[in-house]
């Protein structure tokens, strides 16, 4: 867990800033390799400078380390290297970048430096990452961890961490992010290094929007961009304001993010990751703001600069969302309609995590649809949205006690940092136990989250479930006009069974009858178990008489299936259902479920395995 990367001996603070700023670092490169992260062309001059000063070919690097090589020049093509990896204005060179980091590893290798060494390891990820290659960044970060000591707070673990935080996050990987992500952070808040905490904020917070944690993303942000600024790096300034201007706009403080927005806009610094970023963000801001002419003019920029570079991915998700947003609002339905379904084509290409409002795209999906007249369409898309706010609120919950559960971590550890080496060690102990006991948690939360909205014996939906997720389907019914009926069934003589043939024969027949439940019903249906012996189905679309015939259907398969019991089959089994059809019998699921349920229990009390609906027997 996270505690592990933060405890050292005896006086670490005072080691690894020795580390940083001395020792194995030449006095005349160390303004060039605290330059690097946040303003790389002038650690790119210095490092040019350096190498010419040297002898060097400052346009080349020279793999074969001369023998009056020194640690300096290792350093310079060290840095230089770097420098390449974090220029924005410049396109980069990955073959010339991979000969500086190979011409300092040859130097340091031949004066037996291990700490430039070591941090010429980071050549591959880091060409890697620049490149935008992030599962190659990843696999090259991972096979870093060894090389250095994660246990040490030293500043040199600050590019392992950070590297891992930023991967993570483009990767989807949220909880991994957030853990790497804040231990970045807290090296360069220990160690007093500017650049990189405005650094390790940039993906941090990121995947804190993904959690859903605007609140805390918009602190830290807020934060970093002070210290940018401090830094004097426009560099760091431009894409902190940019992503704290959405924060802004997740916490609906729409003023205070057009202000932060309007300084992105008017600052000709390059931005992380291009300029259409920028308008991007203005323009849903815009769409919040209900300003339609502004929207389609950063729309425009945005498709004009990518038109300049080449787009895909999510360049093209968002580009297609904000013209869909912007005809939708216009009135434009179809022209809105085939820009949504070309992000909805293009959504499995790109992780939850660089996209994660998918449930109110599709919620804008199917208002569209709904408008534009195509109510089947609309009920499609408004169970994708259903679909993905589920799988979102688990991920969301889980992660969000995870992110709290590791700054109070970290604030412990900073406490623990101020005492003596022999505190320190007690509290090594401790830690080993509290992450044992933290991963026994995150196992624990996991099966949790899975019991949130199923029935843990059946697999169907649980209760929770109809209270959630069902109120949606039936609004859908409401502005679509078409009908919705709640089954309410329960099994005859189902206490019997459990008497005569035990409660393992039991579960074995509820199991069953949800098994043939979802056989018998259509993709679209919905079983769940209501408790003990008891389920209710949503027949979505299914009026008065479609409702009937498919009960119909699974009570005459019902009576056909049988069910081991050791000695022998159990079979002729049959339930008691109760129909209750929307409009006719109620407005609301609460309505619906209560008069089902009414039905149910006069059908058992003419007799059992029959189905009530209206107030006449169906079948027997």
């Amino acid at each position: 867990m996270i505690t592990d990367l933060f405890i050292d001996s005896a006086d670490p603070k005072r080691a690894a800033l020795l580390t940083y700023s001395d020792g194995t670092l030449p006095l005349s490169i160390q303004p060039a390799w605290r330059l690097y992260l946040s303003n790389p062309d002038q650690a790119y001059a210095i490092a040019q400078g350096c190498l010419a000063g040297c002898g060097y070919d400052p346009t080349a690097a020279v793999a074969d380390a001369a023998g009056d090589a020194d640690s300096h020049s290792g350093w310079a093509y060290l840095i230089r290297a770097l420098a390449q990896c974090r220029q924005i204005g410049k396109t980069p060179d990955p073959k010339k970048i991979a000969e500086d980091f190979a011409a300092a590893a040859s130097i340091f290798r031949a004066v037996k430096d291990p700490r430039g060494l070591r941090l010429s390891g980071l050549g591959n990820a880091a060409i890697a990452m620049r490149m935008g290659q992030w599962p190659d960044a990843l696999r090259e970060f991972e096979a870093l961890i060894g090389h250095f000591d994660l246990s040490a707070l030293d500043a040199d673990n600050f590019y392992v961490c950070f590297g891992l935080s930023t991967c993570y996050v483009y990767e989807g990987r949220l909880e991994e992010s957030l853990r790497f992500g804040y231990a970045a952070l807290h090296l360069a808040e220990q160690l007093d290094l500017s650049p990189e905490f405005a650094t390790a904020a940039m993906p941090l917070g990121v995947a804190l929007m993904a959690a859903k944690d605007p609140q805390e993303a918009d602190t830290l942000l807020a934060e970093a961009i002070t210290v940018a600024l401090r830094a004097n790096s426009p560099l760091l300034t431009k894409v902190l304001r940019n992503n704290r201007a959405v924060a802004l706009r997740r916490l609906e403080r729409f003023d205070e993010a057009r202000a932060v927005l309007d300084q992105v806009l008017t600052d000709d610094a390059p931005m992380v990751g291009g300029q259409h970023f920028v308008h991007y963000n203005a323009a849903e801001l815009c769409l919040k703001l209900g300003d339609l002419v502004q929207a389609e003019q950063h729309f425009t920029s945005a498709q004009r600069l990518l038109a300049e570079r080449g787009s895909s991915g999510l360049d093209l998700i968002k580009l297609h969302y904000i013209d869909g947003a912007i005809a939708s609002r216009q009135q434009r339905l179809d022209h809105a309609i085939d820009a949504f379904n070309k992000v909805d084509q293009m959504l499995p290409e790109v992780s939850a995590l660089r996209f994660n409002d998918r449930a109110e795209f599709y919620d804008e999906l199917a208002d569209v649809l709904s408008r534009a007249g195509r109510p089947e369409d609309a009920f499609v898309a408004q169970r994708k949205s259903s679909r993905q706010y589920q799988q979102s609120l688990a991920v969301v919950n889980r992660v969000r006690r995870f992110s709290m559960q590791v700054r109070e971590e970290i604030q412990q550890v900073t406490k623990d940092l101020r005492h003596e080496s022999m505190e320190r060690r007690k509290l090594q102990a401790i830690n080993l136990q509290l992450r044992e006991q933290v991963n026994l948690t995150l196992s624990e939360a996991t099966r949790l989250r899975d019991q949130v909205s199923h029935d843990g014996l059946t697999g169907v939906f649980n209760r929770h479930y109809l209270d959630v997720a069902l109120p949606s389907l039936l609004q859908l019914s409401r502005q679509s006009a078409t009908p919705f009926s709640m089954v309410m069934v329960d099994l005859d003589h189902f206490k019997r069974v459990n008497d005569e043939h035990g409660h393992a024969v039991g579960d074995d027949v509820l199991i069953n009858f949800c098994a043939l439940a979802r056989d018998c019903l259509r993709g679209s249906d919905i079983v769940g178990r209501y408790g003990g012996e008891e389920f209710y189905l949503a027949l979505v679309g299914c009026g008065t008489a479609a409702a009937q015939q498919r009960i119909e259907s699974l009570l005459a398969a019902f009576r056909e299936i049988s069910v081991d019991t050791d000695v022998s089959y159990l079979g002729g089994l049959t339930f008691s259902a109760g129909i209750a059809v929307y409009p006719e019998d109620g407005i609301d699921v609460r309505t619906l479920v209560a008069c089902a349920d009414r039905r149910l229990l006069l059908a058992k009390a003419q007799g059992r395995a029959r189905i009530m609906c209206g107030e006449s027997l169906v079948t027997h």
